[in-house]
């Protein structure tokens, strides 16, 4: 996507570099939770909680970042980015709110479940989206 518009290009570029960013890191905070899961159905503890926390706060600033970039996406005069590309985005705060629940409720099987077979296809399907928002910015 080329643009005469210096805003836009600024906008365009740092877009472009969030998307890298978040591409860069969802695998791992993928991997990191599944992790996370595995351990909380043979070991609830302390260090597991820990460990967990810390996962979380990196899930919540990758969705922050998506956040980031649909509202810049938004702002792009030209936008060839389809309508559902951020379908997980939106799936996601169910599946917050169904995590919370579980930790509320101490149920932590039903927790690492949530995270190995909900929230894991989530992320490969956010990582998707980005992938082909990057790949509609490149060409454009």
């Amino acid at each position: 996507m080329q643009t005469d518009d210096p805003r836009q290009a600024e906008l365009l570029a740092t877009i472009r570099e969030g998307i890298d960013n978040a591409l860069a890191v969802v695998g791992e905070i993928d991997q990191r939770l599944l992790a996370c899961a595995n351990r909380l159905r043979v070991d609830p503890s302390d260090d597991t909680f820990t460990t967990l926390s810390s996962e979380i706060s990196n899930l919540d600033a990758f969705v922050a970042l998506a956040q980031e970039i649909k509202n810049g996406l938004a702002h792009l005069a030209s936008r060839p980015v389809p309508t559902g590309a951020f379908d997980s985005l939106e799936k996601s705060l169910s599946l917050f709110q169904q995590m919370q629940s579980a930790m509320e409720g101490k149920d932590w099987v039903a927790l690492a479940d949530l995270i190995q077979y909900e929230l894991s296809p989530l992320l490969a399907d956010g990582e998707k989206d980005l992938s082909g928002i990057r790949e509609l910015l490149a060409r454009s």
